[in-house]
């Protein structure tokens, strides 16, 4: 994703059932990092494929502008009593 590009950014979760009506948040930070309370976002759901994604928009403008590096999600699911935290492969800022 190229730092100028204001995009929709979606992290698939596998999951056995449907997500989509818990509430979600997204941190996202350079590789190696772990999200601190500072770093979470309000996010939406999407589904494409039967695949739910967290989605949040990134770049100017959105909730997390990004300077050129390697990323990565992190997603937070409230979905007592569980508030399972996973996190997305690494992809890179241009």
């Amino acid at each position: 994703m190229d730092r100028s590009s204001l995009e929709e950014l979606l992290t698939p979760i596998a999951t056995s059932g449907d997500p989509t009506s818990f509430g979600v948040r997204v941190a996202v930070l350079p590789d190696g990092a772990r999200p601190g309370p500072g770093d979470w976002h309000d996010a939406g759901w999407v589904t494409i494929d039967s695949t739910p994604h967290a989605s949040i928009l990134v770049g100017p403008g959105g909730a997390v502008e990004l300077s050129p590096g390697v990323y990565r999600t992190w997603v937070e699911i409230t979905a007592p009593p569980e508030n399972p935290v996973v996190s997305s492969p690494r992809f890179q800022i241009t």
